[in-house]
């Protein structure tokens, strides 16, 4: 699953219908024949299931083997009979009769939690009587064996042995049947079935076998997030999270990191008493080793034979291993299904809860387009810094804090694990070298410990910085997604490319130092071990001198690698227990000290206002929100409206009017309850509990008039279908939604899409035009059951024709009969006929509440300014029947693309290359074998000291090997050192240990920071240089992905593994060939041919392993998306979401998202397991065969030590090389998705250079333009031919998908012509490079992005022009008057702190990023201030004025005349408002596609209108029919040939109609 179209079509699955939503946990209801389906909070069996259940072969096993064991007693106790006492002798059958008495009580019914608790009672039983049989009769049983083996005659003694040996077979066969007995059928959740942990036996938990339907499904195909387990009912988000809060209710607070330990008590108790488990039995192996070697010392030198005690210790050494391999495996388990997965899951709910009950500034940069006035106080800087941190630190809570908390949970054993080891070893050592020797070492490796942990500490501020820097990286990268478009058009790719790789390199450079102190750190706690084992042993053999014994050597070295694992751990613990609690503090204090949103709605009949004064929440709100803060009368006056006495007729229109930055916005949203209420109150309808979500609704019941719908200034669209988004999780009603569509104009744009209604539209609506987004919300709240509808300029981003449609049908129509709606609009003519309240905002208050007329005449028209009904009235239009063959029942959704089998080799290759080639790697090989080649000399010289001390022998007799440094020299240092030379050796060896280990990090690093500067540098040049569609079609937290986890991945990790397996590898080679080491021929063959079938069993299950965790791997990889992308689009669009009362069913849809993401990391982990637990086991019985290998050579007991020290790290080793193996191809998953972006077709970069002066005078040339957005789409343009003179200034009108915005891409190339050129100045447009031309050219675009910064930075991205040029151009753009200029601060020096200034007039005015701080209006403004700046030949206005009041659309008309047509600019001004472009010097029409009109206004306005009136005075038979009506109706899109009339109608069609052929004939013209 990717995104959040895809969570809307498991709605299904994860939203239950017709129940209460305080049952949303409950069962799935399933018909229960009497009760015989099984069920319980994980789920319900269904009857398949139920047939499935089987435990007829454990019972048959208990039963046959009970009868056995009974009867086997009984002949015993006949037997033995006369020479056993009556309580020994009827022991056995009593205990048998007790076996068959619980096996006959087992329910054969579905009673299958009694049937389990006696399974455990019989469990325990049998398990007592193999261990009874066992110490009582074992040796008994098993010497009669050997003999019947070996052919002796079968004598009484041996038939009581047999007997007994038929017992002991019968216990362990009646408990490893009770272990094998089911638990429960299957249960499913929502159709889904639930992980089998608790429905499987014992036997296949505690070997980690239920995870057979993953591997059975990753044998047959692509594993896909529907083929995992759904989790149980306690790892569910849902339940944890409502289990959480009622601890918390219960009055136990504290600090979060408390709370969630009180919270875990049971599963960190059961970890604490594991870890004491694991850390008594990891000495097993060397209590076993310290016997074994001592067993051999004690051998008489004259004789070779085995001695048979040790096949004892041999035996112990397998059980000692496979218990501590399952002991360690059941802990990693707990801990990762009980803590890591459950805390992980519930911190992500927490905070998306939280999120869904704060104020939306607390989580944005400010108001969304609704900082509706231009004045802030001077320090608003920091404000809007606080702003865009407190965002940032909102996603750190989703993903970093948590995270970091998770992983102290994972690695909660660690802690005692770590002191246990360290005690007991410590007095294991102390009882075998003596007080002296250990603490001398401890000594040496606490001042070391002293210096690592301050070393940490510099590493821990290191990694802070690192953090940041990679924040920066991020918050760029996301903001060049977010403004694509604007980076296009203007070309600055190469600027967003240096900027991004310029932060990029800044994280590289934190890196390498973070690196290096790495290394420090790590070289510091390698010395500590390595320091601590040479004290130890150069005091113990300063103490003994010769009498040094081989067995307390080589305990004491495998003593010391356990020191080793433990103390290398203790930095690494202690930063990520500091790391956790910073972490957890940073969540407290969001989660409870952070207030909420205030309650600031009180209920009433009506929504009123009385003396009401509000303001946008700020950042400082979350920490205090108290409304008697001193603080609110310093706040900013741009953000408050005060005085606010309203009553909202109820079931009428109302219209919200006023100029741009007058608080339309803030009135919007102070009737949601999304400000602060600063005094008097606030009355909406209190709305009715709706505890039901009813699958049907009556359509005499849908419409709820207390309920609310919200269409913000910037459409709210997520990711799925037009359907999903227009249904927003309502049922599905044909005739309403055929009505809804009918009513917001969208049934030709249903007709168009590709799949209809079930067309995906992208993330934020991306795949939609701007007017389609706006019909689309509008869509959404006219088929809510809301009878309350806030509508914020509505009008703005659609055409003439379908704005009076829209106020026709979908305003005022049926369907919006009764209902109350709020409008805010600059379209006030449209509307104003239809108002029965008029609120008109000026100055930061409301100027009037009055009827139409009053109102008109107060927001700046009169009374005789107000259109005739008639005028207004909506033509009769053709019916248009709901399209069908577009509508597809099942949607098609885009998922995230996911690679098939094992990593390809060109991924390997492509690194390889990137990490610098042969001479970088092959030398960091080198240094890993010269690493192993010093670990084997490190431990032969102590086989050489053990062997010296024990024998006379000269040393050059005695040598197996050369001695790698001159005789000469090594004869004088032993006759000065004697056995301590041997010392000195192991010390040399360990310093140059310590050496090659940090030259491998040294090279490594450098390897893999030049590999991820390569791969990054190679995917940020294609994906910036993209086409839209790609852009729009895929999410932005999907790209995000790749730039901030899978780069992470390959920074911190992918190199890091690919070390770990060359190294685990080639060490694993190496304790293979020195457990086979001087071994004889036999010993050899039968290690040889053991270790082969061992091998063959590993290969097995690594390709098993493999196959499954590679894809889950993906899998889990792909399942963080939804949640990030879910997370950042409700960031987006809060009010919205609780205008609709939808918080329930996100936080349902997180909830899904999360639980999908945990199981897929619950079956990667279990997958882990199930390998480690076999892969340890093998391991365990390669070390058996070694051990007994020795036992059977004669070796010495310096030589067994020898072999022994390595083949003990066998099992480990063997895991680690599976580990890693796994771990590098995991990894390379990160590399392979980021070859994927950068191995992407991007924009064209070919091209001829353009001309230096290019263009010289703006002319623009169309010939037969033909363009479409796809080759399998029809042509949005078809054979344009038109040329703009320079210095002209061209309308460019039609209705909604004429083609206008289509043209503009053209323009800029954005969309390539399929037919036809365009040429400008006499040069092909094609031929150039795309930079030269979008560089050449300036667009205003319909919905302009700023990017993050100050208004300078904004406005001169390049930083070359002064501050007078600036201001300059904010002055023509209507931003700034010129009274207000740059000098009125420093003309009036005593302006005291409440002053407020025009943000505009201060160039350092911080910019949030996509400019959210400003209005939508002020946005378009600030671009067009830039396009000013810039002084093309060419600008196009693509409705770069929709937003702004008309007196400023005039204005800035005005200032275009003046500005770019006096400089011999070309202007081409797509609009909607006719007003616009009227006086333009010529309008270009089109019309489906084609031109329709070109030429002035006044020339086409008269063609049309004596067009119409030819057409009525030819009508014979009183017909009459409107030319726009007719066009509209014909089959063919041919227009007609005259080309007069179509500007005509559009004219007809405007509320401005009156006022446009005033504008373009004059006042003594009529329309009629």
């Amino acid at each position: 699953m990717s995104g959040e179209g895809d969570s809307m079509a498991a709605d299904q699955d994860f939203q239950p219908k017709s129940r209460s939503r305080q049952d949303d946990h409950a069962l799935p209801s399933l018909r229960l024949d009497n009760c015989e389906y099984y069920q319980d909070e994980d789920g319900a069996a269904t009857e398949e299931s139920t047939k499935a259940f089987s435990d007829t072969r454990p019972r048959a096993a208990v039963a046959l083997s009970s009868a056995i064991g009974l009867v086997v007693s009984v002949l015993l106790t006949t037997l033995l009979s006369e020479n056993t006492d009556l309580i020994s002798l009827w022991s056995g059958p009593l205990s048998w009769g007790i076996i068959c008495l619980q096996c006959s009580f087992i329910p054969t019914r579905h009673q299958y939690f009694t049937k389990f608790t006696l399974i455990i009672f019989g469990l325990a039983s049998s398990g007592v009587l193999v261990l009874s049989f066992a110490f009582r009769h074992g040796s008994e049983a098993i010497t009669s064996l050997i003999e019947i083996l070996a052919g002796h005659r079968i004598d009484a003694k041996a038939a009581t042995g047999l007997l007994y040996l038929i017992q002991l077979i019968s216990a362990l066969v009646v408990f490893l049947a009770y272990a094998g007995f089911p638990r429960r059928p299957d249960v499913y959740h929502r159709g889904h079935l639930v992980d089998q942990q608790h429905t499987v036996s014992l036997l296949a938990l505690f070997s980690f076998y239920w995870n057979r339907v993953v591997f059975s499904a990753a044998r047959k195909r692509r594993i896909e997030i529907g083929d995992l387990p759904t989790l149980d009912y306690e790892t569910r988000s849902e339940s944890l999270k409502r289990r959480f809060l009622l601890e918390r209710s219960k009055g136990k607070g504290g600090p979060l990191m408390w709370q969630l330990f009180r919270f875990h008590t049971g599963e960190l108790v059961l970890q604490g008493f594991f870890a004491l488990a694991i850390a008594v039995v990891s000495l097993s192996p060397q209590f076993v080793v310290l016997h074994f070697l001592r067993t051999i010392e004690n051998r008489p030198d004259d004789t070779n034979s085995a001695d048979p005690a040790l096949a004892v210790w041999v035996l112990g050494l397998l059980l000692g291993q496979v218990a501590h391999v399952w002991l360690v495996s059941r802990l990693k388990w707990a801990a990762t299904s009980r803590l890591e997965i459950p805390v992980g899951s519930l911190l992500q709910s927490l905070v998306f809860s939280k999120v869904l009950m704060q104020y939306e500034i607390a989580t944005t940069h400010a108001p969304t387009s609704s900082n509706d006035d231009n004045t802030v106080p001077v320090n608003d800087e920091r404000k809007i810094n606080k702003e865009q941190k407190q965002r940032r630190s909102v996603i750190n809570h989703m993903k970093l804090d948590s995270s970091r908390i998770t992983t102290l949970f994972l690695n909660s054993s660690n802690y005692p694990l770590v002191v246990s080891k360290l005690l007991f070893a410590g007095f294991f050592l102390v009882g075998l070298m003596g007080w002296l020797p250990v603490l001398s070492g401890l000594t040496v490796a606490m001042t070391i410990a002293f210096l690592s942990v301050r070393i940490s500490a510099r590493f821990r501020f290191l990694q802070t910085n690192l953090m940041r820097s990679r924040d920066e990286k991020a918050h760029l990268f996301s903001e060049s997604l977010q403004g694509m478009a604007q980076i296009k058009l203007s070309a600055l790719e190469g600027y967003c490319e240096d900027r991004i790789l310029a932060s990029r390199n800044a994280e590289l450079g934190h890196y390498w130092v973070t690196a290096l102190w790495q290394n420090v750190l790590n070289l510091v706690m390698s010395m500590g071990p390595l320091f601590l084992g040479l004290i130890i042993l150069s005091t113990y053999v300063w103490q003994n001198s010769t009498h040094i014994q081989a067995s307390v050597i080589f305990t004491a070295l495998g003593l010391f690698d356990q020191l080793d694992e433990t103390v290398a751990d203790l930095p690494g613990l202690q930063m990520n227990l500091a790391e956790a609690f910073t972490s957890a503090a940073r969540l407290d204090e969001y989660l409870d000290r952070q207030s909420d949103r205030d309650p600031v709605l009180f209920f009433g009949d009506t929504i009123t206002f009385e003396n009401a004064t509000v303001a946008w929440p700020r950042v400082e709100d979350s920490d205090d929100l108290s409304t008697d803060n001193p603080s609110t009368g310093r706040r900013e006056t741009r953000s408050i409206l005060t005085d606010l006495n309203l009553a909202f007729p109820k079931g009428e229109l109302s219209v919200i009017v006023g100029k741009t930055g007058s608080g339309k916005s803030l009135l919007l949203a102070s009737i949601l309850g999304e400000v602060k209420l600063l005094a008097g109150n606030i009355r909406v309808p209190a709305p009715p509990p709706m505890d039901m979500i009813p699958e049907f609704i009556p359509e005499s019941e849908w419409v709820v008039p207390q309920l609310t719908s919200f269409v913000s200034q910037t459409p709210r669209i997520e990711s799925g279908t037009v359907r999903e988004n227009i249904l927003f999780g309502l049922p599905f009603s044909r005739a309403r939604y055929k009505e809804t569509i009918r009513a917001c104009a969208l049934e030709k744009d249903m007709e168009l899409l590709t799949l209809g209604d079930h067309t995906e539209v992208g993330p934020k609506g991306v795949t939609l035009s701007g007017g389609q987004r706006w019909r689309v919300a509008l869509a959404r709240a006219l088929y809510s059951r809301a009878g309350i509808m806030v509508l914020d300029d509505v009008l703005s981003a659609v055409d003439a024709q379908v704005g009076r449609w829209l106020v026709n049908e979908a305003l005022t129509g049926k369907i919006a009969h009764g209902r109350t709606r709020i409008l805010a609009t600059h379209h006030v003519e449209l509307v104003l006929p239809y108002a029965s309240y008029v609120v008109a905002l000026g100055d930061r208050r409301q100027r009037s509440a009055e009827d139409v007329v009053m109102s008109l005449t107060s927001y700046g028209g009169t009374a005789d300014q107000v259109p005739t009904a008639t005028a207004l009235a909506p033509t009769p239009r053709g019916e248009i029947t709901l399209p069908s063959s577009p509508i597809s029942e099942t949607p098609v959704r885009a998922e995230e693309a996911r690679e098939i089998g094992g990593i390809k080799w060109r991924v390997f290759i492509a690194y390889f290359h990137a990490g610098g080639g042969w001479p970088r790697w092959l030398s960091g090989i080198l240094v890993i074998i010269l690493g192993h080649l010093f670990t084997v000399l490190r431990t032969w010289s102590l086989q050489r000291l053990s062997d010296k001390a024990r024998s006379d022998a000269p040393p050059s007799q005695s040598i197996p090997i050369q001695v790698p440094f001159g005789a000469r020299v090594y004869e004088i240092l032993f006759a000065v050192l004697g056995n301590k030379f041997w010392m000195f050796a192991y010390f040399v060896f360990c310093i140059m240990i310590i050496v090659t280990g940090v030259a491998r990090a040294v090279i490594f690093v450098c390897i893999g920071m030049k590999a991820s500067k390569a791969l990054f540098q190679q995917m940020t040049h294609p994906v910036l240089r993209a086409p839209m569609r790609w852009i729009d079609t895929v999410p932005t937290g999907r790209i995000a992905n790749r730039f901030t986890t899978d780069t992470n991945m390959v920074d911190d990790r992918l190199c890091r593994q690919i070390v770990n397996l060359l190294h685990h590898f080639s060490f694993l080679v190496l304790i293979i060939c020195t457990s086979l080491y001087r071994s004889s021929m036999v010993v050899f063959g039968c290690l040889f041919l053991v270790g082969a079938v061992l091998f063959i069993v590993y290969a097995s299950i690594a390709f098993r392993f493999i196959s499954v965790a590679r894809e889950v791997k993906r899998l889990n990889s792909v399942s963080h998306s939804p949640i990030y992308d879910q997370f950042t689009s409700v960031l987006s669009g809060l009010s919205t979401i609780r205008a609709f009362d939808r918080t329930r069913f996100y936080m349902d849809r997180m909830h899904h998202l999360i639980d999908n993401s945990a199981k897929s990391t619950w079956a990667l982990e279990l997958s882990n397991r199930w390998m480690i637990f076999r892969i340890g086991v093998l391991g365990a019985l390669f070390v058996t065969v070694v051990a007994g290998g020795i036992a059977f050579s004669g070796l010495d007991a310096a030589a067994a030590g020898f072999r022994l020290s390595f083949a003990l790290r066998y099992s480990n080793a063997l895991k680690r090389v599976l580990q890693s193996t796994t771990s590098v191809e995991l990894a390379f998953n990160a590399c392979e998705r980021i070859l994927e972006y950068a191995e992407m077709p991007c924009e064209s970069e070919g091209g001829n250079d353009a001309p230096a002066a290019w263009p010289s005078e703006g002319k623009i040339e169309v010939d037969s333009l033909t363009a479409g957005y796809a080759p399998s789409l029809p042509p949005v343009l078809k054979n344009l031919n038109f040329t703009i003179c320079p210095g002209e200034r061209v309308g460019i009108v039609g209705r909604t998908g004429a083609g206008k915005t289509s043209l503009a891409a053209v323009l800029f190339r954005l969309l390539d012509p399929s037919h036809g050129c365009v040429r400008i100045d006499n040069v092909d447009i094609s031929t150039l490079k795309l930079t030269q031309l979008r560089s050449r050219l300036a667009i205003i675009p319909q919905n302009p992005f700023l990017f993050s910064g100050t208004l300078r930075s904004n406005l001169d991205v390049e930083g070359r022009l002064d501050d007078h040029e600036l201001q300059t151009a904010l002055q023509r753009a209507h931003l700034v008057e010129p009274a207000e200029g740059p000098d009125t601060r420093t003309r009036n020096p005593t302006v005291t702190s409440r002053r407020q200034t025009n943000i505009f007039t201060n160039l350092s005015t911080p910019i949030g990023t996509g400019g959210t701080n400003l209005s939508h209006g002020q946005r378009q403004l600030v671009c067009l201030a830039r396009a000013l700046l810039a002084r093309p030949k060419i600008v196009v206005l693509d409705e770069a004025t929709s937003a702004v009041d008309q007196a400023t659309d005039k204005a800035i008309q005005a200032s275009l005349r003046r500005e770019f047509t006096a400089s011999g600019c070309a202007v081409l001004v797509i609009a909607h408002r006719l007003s616009t472009v009227a006086d333009f010097d010529r309008l270009l029409v089109l019309e489906k596609g084609r031109v329709a009109e070109l030429g002035s206004p006044r020339a086409l306005l008269e063609a049309g209108m004596a067009k119409e009136k030819r057409a009525r005075a030819s009508s014979q038979d009183g017909e009459t029919m409107d030319g726009r009506y007719a066009a509209e109706e014909e089959e063919d899109d041919d227009v007609d040939d005259s080309g007069t009339g179509a500007f005509w109608a559009l004219v007809r069609e405007s509320a401005e109609k009156d006022r446009l052929i005033e504008m373009i004939l004059g006042d003594g013209e009529n329309a009629e």
